[in-house]
């Protein structure tokens, strides 16, 4: 449960369910580079392959993303388009593949994932840990159904996991709205997972636009489980005080205290552009990880920074709460249209006086700035419901689907 002296390891989550976490760091926690090309890690191989499937299309497994795919993924989210899926190119275990549907020649559909071929040590995302249960103390299908409980490791791997890297996850084009297409989509991934040795199919953190892919699974024999809630606040207010008007009456009270609290100590919070002079930063990003049972890593906290402000440039904004000069906690932000993204979180626990900084750097003062911005819509992402919720956002919820392909085949 998320404290007012300090965030849990989730407290922060925006798109990646790990803004605070110390296992992944920031949202885009690997310093590795995209992986531009290459085969995915696939039994057998099967990168760069095709599959003619009934009808008119054809299925093409690619280890890179097809340039079409910013022209499929305008019509969703913008966390589905490339730069968004380069921020973090290393999270997925494996090497990424994607799986697109042409006609004529020409992309309509796509879903992106990599093929797992042993467990990951991050049960937020190891297949065989959610769907047999393993992950619910993190919060994670908690209520099931679990259906490979029972079920040996060995039996579900290697599994196709369809997932993209900021724990939401959608199929990119116009027709992924269409039961047809999805269905079409998910027949010819299938035929394409059993030709090459796979035992399972997962997708996990499905947005609720993915209904039709999370139904044509289904349909094919899949089991959906209930993963987890997102939280998104939306932004219908003109100022901070129409925030606070949209508060229970005695939430809105704690947070005029908290902002007094700040104010008697001397903390002032600030915001500005993210520049290349991080090393505050990256040294309070470094001692929440180690707080929270991670291992520091400037060089890799550095390199996530490094990347979210090369990615956004002005758009990256960082929230900064400091008594005097000293900085003692810092958020940051990234817009990309009408949303805007908390990437990054930070504090110094070692000082008194960043009690609060947390709220007032992640959510006060965004709430200021964001009308003004023609901000609609700021994800907070897993974790921490209730007081999320006390601050204003409401749930969207996540699911999954698993199906086993026994011996490889359909």
């Amino acid at each position: 449960m998320l404290t007012t002296s300090a965030p849990p390891p989730a407290a922060a989550a925006p798109l990646s369910g790990e803004a605070a976490a110390p296992d992944g760091g920031a949202a885009v926690p690997d310093g590795g580079a995209a992986v531009p090309g290459g085969g995915a890690a696939v039994p057998g191989g099967g990168a760069g392959s095709h599959l003619d499937v009934a009808g008119p299309g054809r299925l093409d497994v690619t280890g890179d993303l097809p340039p079409e795919w910013d022209r499929l993924a305008a019509a969703g989210p913008v966390w589905a388009t490339r730069r968004w899926l380069e921020l973090a190119p290393s999270r997925l275990p494996g090497r990424p593949l994607t799986l697109t549907l042409r006609r004529g020649g020409e992309a309509v559909l796509a879903v992106r994932g990599t093929v797992v071929t042993e467990p990951s040590p991050n049960t937020r995302l190891d297949p065989y840990a959610i769907f047999s249960g393993g992950a619910a103390h993190q919060g994670l299908a908690v209520a099931g159904p679990h259906p490979w409980r029972s079920v040996p490791v060995a039996e579900v791997l290697p599994c196709l996991l369809l997932m993209l890297p900021h724990y939401q996850t959608v199929a990119v084009g116009a027709a992924a709205a269409g039961p047809a297409e999805c269905a079409e989509l998910v027949g010819a991934v299938l035929d394409w997972a059993a030709g090459h040795g796979i035992r399972s199919v997962t997708a996990q953190y499905l947005d609720p636009a993915a209904a039709p892919l999370r139904d044509a699974l289904v349909a094919a024999g899949g089991t959906a489980v209930t993963f987890a809630d997102r939280c998104d606040l939306a932004v219908t207010w003109p100022d901070f005080d129409g925030y606070l008007a949209g508060l229970p009456a005695k939430r809105r009270v704690v947070v005029r205290r908290e902002q007094r609290a700040l104010a008697e100590r001397g903390v002032t919070v600030t915001h500005g552009p993210l520049t290349a002079d991080v090393d505050d930063l990256v040294t309070l990003r470094c001692a929440l990880v180690g707080k929270y049972g991670g291992t520091p890593d400037r060089a890799k906290e550095t390199a996530a920074l490094d990347r979210i402000r090369r990615t956004f440039g002005t758009a990256a904004t960082v929230f900064a709460a400091r008594l005097d000069q000293t900085l003692l906690g810092f958020a940051v932000f990234a817009q990309d249209g009408p949303m805007w993204t908390p990437l990054c979180c930070g504090a110094d626990y070692s000082r008194p006086a960043a009690r609060l900084t947390y709220f007032a750097t992640l959510f006060y003062q965004p709430a200021t700035l964001a009308p003004g911005l023609g901000v609609r819509t700021i994800p907070y992402g897993l974790g921490s419901w209730e007081a999320k919720r006390l601050r204003g956002c409401a749930r969207v919820p996540l699911t999954g689907v698993c199906l086993r392909l026994p011996g490889g085949a359909r």
